[in-house]
């Protein structure tokens, strides 16, 4: 046993070692990977301030050239990006989380290796198998409790696009940014090398539960928030993101994105969860 927890701790160490080597090449991609997909979601937000001004609501202001909301976005992005970046490769490094198969492109191993798929599609189907699940639990919603909504939603090629832009800039703010951030301020408190399976499940569970507030205003758009709606944002975008925190933490930031990305698609693109 002693040996074992020795092989695992060296294990660890390299790893640390490898992601410190190519920490910088990992976090310009990162924050490119993370500019670009919220300058791709001005789209969507857009289509939605249209789309409340022609329901007659009040207080929305749509810019008449989208090159202000560019400049804008792109300026937070950069900010916001930048902090999340830097909290989970630098911050959090001991918490050895990050994104190991971007490590691995930048290093040898990439060349070495051959790319194991399993990680990959067992994330894609979880994802898959969750999206469906909501899926016919919105079906059963619609025959007992129906919720009116106070406008039309965007399309779905909106919903298309809003997938890629969340499933990148999401990841990396509630996992690599405040879930890692959790975690390590668990381990800096019990004075811990390593993070244990409950500092993570606490990182992951917390980062879940601010991932489902952080949806309340973009329900409210579309529905009065009641007891009723309320809940059920909180609790699937909860499950959703200890969904994503999981595989966050056994398989790395990219496996994580491409599996919400994929959930996005099946259940928004794919499915008819609000008609």
């Amino acid at each position: 046993m002693e040996k074992m927890n020795r092989l695992n701790i060296s294990t660890t160490i390299e790893d640390l070692e490898e992601s410190k080597k190519y920490r910088w090449h990992t976090a310009i991609t990162l924050l490119l990977l993370f500019v670009l997909a919220s300058l791709i979601n001005i789209i969507f937000s857009r289509e939605v301030k249209r789309l409340k001004i022609e329901a007659g609501m009040a207080g929305v202001n749509l810019n008449d050239s989208i090159y202000n909301d560019i400049l804008t976005i792109g300026i937070s992005s950069l900010i916001i990006g930048g902090i999340c970046v830097f909290v989970g490769l630098w911050l959090s490094s001991k918490a050895n989380l990050g994104a190991p198969l971007l490590v691995k492109f930048y290093s040898r191993e990439s060349t070495r290796s051959k790319i194991d798929w399993k990680p990959w599609l067992s994330s894609i189907a979880l994802a898959i198998i969750l999206a469906l699940i909501f899926l016919a639990l919105f079906e059963l919603q619609k025959d007992y409790y129906p919720v009116i909504n106070k406008m039309p939603r965007p399309s779905k090629t909106f919903y298309a696009l809003v997938a890629f832009s969340a499933g990148i800039t999401e990841e990396i703010i509630f996992r690599m940014g405040l879930m890692s951030l959790i975690i390590a301020g668990l381990q800096y408190l019990t004075q811990s090398e390593y993070p244990s399976n409950n500092m993570i499940w606490g990182g992951i569970i917390i980062s879940a539960l601010f991932f489902g507030f952080i949806h309340l205003p973009l329900s409210k758009n579309f529905v009065t928030l009641t007891p009723f709606t309320v809940g059920v944002t909180m609790v699937g975008n909860a499950i959703t993101g200890s969904t994503f925190g999981w595989i966050y933490w056994k398989r790395g930031l990219l496996i994580a994105i491409v599996s919400h990305i994929v959930f996005d698609l099946v259940f928004h693109v794919m499915g008819n969860p609000y008609i």
